[in-house]
């Protein structure tokens, strides 16, 4: 048979090998010989043909030594100055020989040979005796080619120790993940890191061994090969019971005898199918992970995705698409970057996203306004309920935007805010008509108190009035209608009344996918939450006026306004009223903003935290300084009335505002407070929590690398210090008390 062919051909390597430095002899006295033939019994027939009666004396007497309290042994032995060969002995769990050969690989081992058998179980014992025990031979030598130095063992039995105590107390997607997580950085550093992906053979057969599943696997010899196919089979439920391990030039030639998670073989086609394709695609996937921000996160949400892949009836064909490098690369920042994205992922609609995913080469275009009203258009009339339609159509495009920019279609920060805020436009756009048209149905037309149309507008403020919008920002809106009166209808109410219900109907036909996602937010109306919702012309004449009850910051707001829907007759009195009010030739009220300010600190920056929007020197003192500005150069230079921070500070720089080296200083540091925010908002899922993860942790790692930092923590924090001090610094010369 195969097996005891190549069980031949390593035994003679193997004796090649030790053969003038026999095994620790071992007396086989009586006990030590009942011993050695009851861990015979338990092992394949193949085992007694593979090794000699000392070489299995010696692990039948480690595997006695096996505890709870010492799950794992580790015998290292020098067979020359440069190669070893190394016993490991343990319980047996799911996934563990790819923690051993995980290890083997950040330890920078390279495997030339290897022996791995499983004990059956003894059903006679409870516990961990009870259990199925490894007997693990490899012969290794360092991929440096250089003298191991012994201390080096300890170390590894350490640390595989620790990771095979997580799986035995039932933690081995944290085992699996901390060892995703080494394995990364450990790619990061390697020269393979960008290397090809190769093509693995599988051959399945169910012929050979009557009670295992043999995997022939042959493939290019590469770093890591080893680590990453047992874990494509470790976190497919497979279990690896025994593995011959062979180098033949650059090509790994290995047999793996397998079992499902019940220890059965894998007898349905089906079953097979999705073996090979979860095998060479977690193999594959698990090359790609040093692209992804966060390793452990990326390879355990791909398993997720897999087991949805294999639910639906077609996905042999769909197998294709997903295994092309550029989809298996796109998949692997997307699914490392966001747990709160994978959630959304998986909560939508497979069938809609799938062709997202699996062509990501249309990714690479942006849809312009037109063609989004007309895609919105179409998603609306197919759906029973225009509201469903309309929401999974934003769900879908929002989607497809957020991976565009984590793919970095959308370098400039810009462009994914146009990209945003159109989508944002003409959803809204969408929702005002239909709702509006659903209550004229209703109410009939609104009039004023002489007979002519009551016309509405919709005002967009803050991010999205300036057209900034980001992961996760609130959509700050504004209702004004242009008088009172009554509606036409046979159903008449009150021309407040049916913009009342218009402005609740809008924002309750807008499902936020999460809280802070696509939120609408009205408070910045007159009054805030006390206020009327839809807002009457005059009252907003009134409020905002010089001599009207409007706090400073709430008319320094009004720099954002811009009109998104509705009436544009409206929309353009609305923005005359805006350029009014707003730069009228009074100065800006320096001492209010910095009063406003030092209250926010006081109640929004968690003490020893940095808040990338609240903090000294972060992201509103750069809006509220430019704000500033404007309204103090605005009312000579209507160049400035721009509703847009990033073409206000260029107005401005152009005008001799903002010198050379501050408009770059600032600009800059807008470009790092909003890359800044919206990397913290993206893994976070909502808007509120911006603050800075501490240095040492993990999640600062991931966020220097989802900000390009790489591993240069060093630079992010430097940079974390930079930017604050440079806006403080301009604020306090350009803005005086």
């Amino acid at each position: 048979q195969a097996y005891e062919k190549q069980s031949l051909a390593l035994r003679t390597i193997f004796l090649k090998y030790v053969g003038n430095q026999p095994v620790e002899p071992v007396a086989l006295t009586p006990e030590i010989a009942i011993k050695v033939q009851q861990h015979v019994a338990r092992m394949d027939a193949s085992y007694a043909t593979t090794f000699s009666p000392e070489e299995i004396a010696h692990p039948t007497r480690l595997t006695e030594l096996l505890t709870s309290e010492k799950p794992v042994i580790v015998e290292p032995r020098a067979l020359d100055d440069i190669r070893w060969r190394i016993t490991i002995v343990g319980y047996d769990y799911l996934g563990v020989l790819s923690i051993i050969c995980g290890l083997m690989y950040l330890y920078d081992l390279d495997i030339l040979e290897s022996q791995v058998f499983t004990y059956e179980a003894n059903g006679a014992s409870s516990g961990d005796q009870g259990l199925k025990k490894i007997v693990d031979a490899f012969i290794v030598r360092s991929v440096k080619g250089e003298t191991i130095d012994p201390a080096l063992w300890k170390n590894y039995a350490d640390d595989l120790k620790e990771l095979i105590t997580k799986i035995k107390t039932g933690r081995r997607r944290e085992a699996q993940g901390d060892l995703v997580k080494r394995v990364g950085a450990k790619f990061l550093e390697a020269p393979t890191g960008g290397m090809p992906l190769y093509p693995v053979e599988i051959e399945i057969d169910n012929e050979e061994d009557d009670k295992y599943t043999l995997l022939r696997i042959s493939a290019p010899d590469t770093a890591g090969f080893l680590y990453e196919f047992s874990n494509a089979l470790a976190l497919s439920h497979i279990n690896i019971v025994r593995m011959l391990v062979q180098s033949v030039g650059n090509r790994a030639s290995d047999i793996l005898y397998v079992t499902n998670e019940k220890g059965e073989k894998i007898i349905s086609a089906a079953k097979q199918r999705e073996l090979r394709a979860a095998a060479v695609l977690i193999k594959h996937f698990t090359h790609l992970l040093p692209q992804s921000p966060n390793p452990e996160s990326a390879m355990l949400h791909f398993r997720e995705f897999l087991l949805q892949l294999f639910e639906r009836p077609n996905w042999v064909d769909e197998f294709a698409s997903i295994e092309r490098p550029e989809v298996l690369n796109a998949l692997a920042k997307l699914l490392g970057v966001s747990d709160f994205l994978w959630d959304d992922f998986l909560r939508m609609q497979y069938s809609n996203l799938f062709p997202i995913v699996s062509n990501v080469d249309t990714l690479e275009k942006a849809y312009n306004r037109k063609e989004l009203e007309k895609e919105a258009q179409k998603a609306v009339a197919k759906a029973a309920n225009w509201r469903d339609g309309l929401n999974a159509f934003k769900d879908r495009e929002m989607f497809r935007i957020d991976m565009r920019h984590i793919l970095g279609y959308t370098a400039e920060f810009g462009t994914f805010s146009e990209e945003l805020t159109d989508l944002v436009e003409v959803i809204l756009s969408e929702a005002f008509n239909r709702c509006k048209q659903e209550l004229v149905k209703h109410h009939g037309q609104p009039k004023l108190e002489k007979g002519q149309p009551a016309e509405a507008v919709l005002l967009a403020l803050g991010k999205c009035g300036g057209r900034e919008l980001g992961f996760a920002s609130d959509i700050e809106l504004m209702l004004v209608y242009a008088g009172q009166g009554k509606t036409g209808g046979f159903k008449s109410i009150a021309t407040s009344s049916f913009y009342e219900e218009l402005i609740q109907s809008l924002t309750q036909a807008i499902q936020a996918r999460q809280e802070g996602v696509f939120h609408i937010d009205l408070q910045l109306r007159p009054y805030g939450k006390a206020g009327s919702q839809a807002v009457l012309l005059d009252s907003f004449k009134k409020y905002y006026a010089p001599e009207g009850p409007a706090w400073p910051y709430e008319r320094q707001a009004l720099v954002k306004l811009r009109p998104i829907a509705g009436n544009d007759k409206l929309g353009g009195q609305l923005s005359t009223l805006r350029d009014e009010y707003v730069y009228n030739g009074t100065l800006f009220d320096v001492t209010s903003m910095r009063a406003m300010r030092e209250k926010q600190v006081r109640h929004l920056v968690a003490a020893g935290t940095f808040n990338a929007k609240f903090s000294p020197g972060a992201l509103v003192d750069i809006e509220y300084l430019v704000q500033g500005l404007q309204i103090n150069f605005g009312f000579k230079d209507s160049s400035l009335r721009l509703t847009n921070i990033r073409e206000a500070m260029a107005a401005m720089h152009q005008a001799g505002y903002l010198s050379t080296e501050d408009y770059d200083r600032l600009r800059k540091a807008h470009t790092f407070m909003r890359w800044l925010i919206d990397s913290l908002r993206v893994v976070r899922g909502n808007a509120k929590d911006v603050n800075i993860p501490p240095y040492e942790s993990d999640e600062f790692a991931y966020l220097a690398r989802r900000l390009q930092y790489g591993s240069d923590v060093q630079r992010l924090k430097q940079d974390l210090t930079r930017y604050p001090q440079e806006v403080l610094e301009i604020n306090q010369k350009l803005l005086q008390a």
